[in-house]
């Protein structure tokens, strides 16, 4: 990513991104021949794993499989959201 966003902005991108690739999918599923609408699936999924891993590599993980350390389970180390995490 070109300019650093703020946490809670980053998430909101991943949710976003999230949201219009499921919606796109269930598009998919019923017209799976329609190119046009493959293609924008491939842009979002780009666009979406770029704002995910950023957000990992920042903030750490989002889910229990991007934890990467060998020394230190990482998904405890930060506050869960009902804990303030994301204020």
């Amino acid at each position: 990513m070109n300019q650093q966003i703020s946490r809670c902005a980053l998430m909101r991108k991943i949710d976003e991104y999230f949201f219009a690739l499921y919606d796109l999918s269930l598009y998919l599923d019923t017209h799976p021949d329609d190119c046009g609408a493959l293609s924008e699936y491939h842009s979002l999924i780009e666009t979406y794993k770029e704002y995910y891993d950023e957000y990992v590599k920042t903030y750490g993980p989002i889910a229990f499989t991007d934890v990467k350390s060998d020394d230190y389970w990482t998904w405890v180390a930060e506050d869960w959201p009902w804990e303030g995490g994301m204020a």
